[in-house]
């Protein structure tokens, strides 16, 4: 049914749901192997990371090569590299920070931009649905935890870039022109969740210069 899904959501669903069951369970026993059995299949890695979120942060968690290849090979036609870091970021924002980090080290620039530019509507889209597997909290722990990793000349430097990217975007007429604008307000917004006076304060500051307000 993974391979040709009867496109009928009260017959799918269900079966999906049980799959990422079973392979919740396969995690406690051999999560590199399970990993390796989401590889070999038409697996819908973001339904497994949206159904069964710790057995999923287990799996990325397991081993750093297979993470990176896990977001970049499990379905690059309906689930974009940064569709599932932005997952993972709710399902463990942490470990969210610590593989778009190596994406880094290993010359991803590009996909860094994307995966920080995919919370641009969050705040937007939480205050139209709050049932959408959204959180504004873990946006902020996500944004902080990659301070920590990196430091804040490396995140200003990675949200310049991505701005940047988003400025020739605009410009271009490929996304909308309020996209900047309710970028930035989603990142302000997520910081302001922190508990952590000194990392709010810092972050709301690398924030704001990445965005040329400062």
């Amino acid at each position: 049914m993974i391979d040709e899904p009867s496109g009928n959501y009260q017959v799918d669903e269900p079966f999906l749901e049980a799959l990422y069951q079973v392979m919740a369970e396969r995690v406690e026993n051999d999560a590199l192997e399970t990993a390796r059995l989401i590889l070999d299949s038409p697996f819908p890695l973001e339904g497994m990371i949206l159904a069964q979120p710790e057995a999923a942060a287990t799996i990325f968690s397991g081993d750093i090569e297979m993470a990176l290849f896990l977001a970049t090979n499990s379905d690059t036609l309906l689930a974009s590299p940064w569709r599932i870091i932005y997952r993972l970021i709710k399902a463990d924002p942490s470990l969210a920070a610590e593989v778009l980090a190596e994406f880094h080290r290993r010359g991803e620039s590009s996909l860094v931009a994307e995966s920080l530019a995919y919370l641009a509507y969050d705040k937007d889209r939480q205050g139209l649905s709050p049932q959408l597997p959204i959180s504004l909290e873990q946006d902020g722990r996500f944004l902080s935890a990659l301070l920590t990793i990196e430091g804040a000349p490396w995140l200003e430097a990675r949200l310049g870039e991505s701005v940047e990217l988003f400025q020739q975007r605009v410009a271009a007429g490929e996304v909308s022109p309020d996209f900047l604008e309710r970028y930035r307000e989603t990142l302000e917004f997520a910081a302001a969740f922190l508990s952590g006076g000194e990392t709010r304060t810092i972050l709301t500051g690398v924030i704001r210069r990445a965005f040329g307000l400062s």
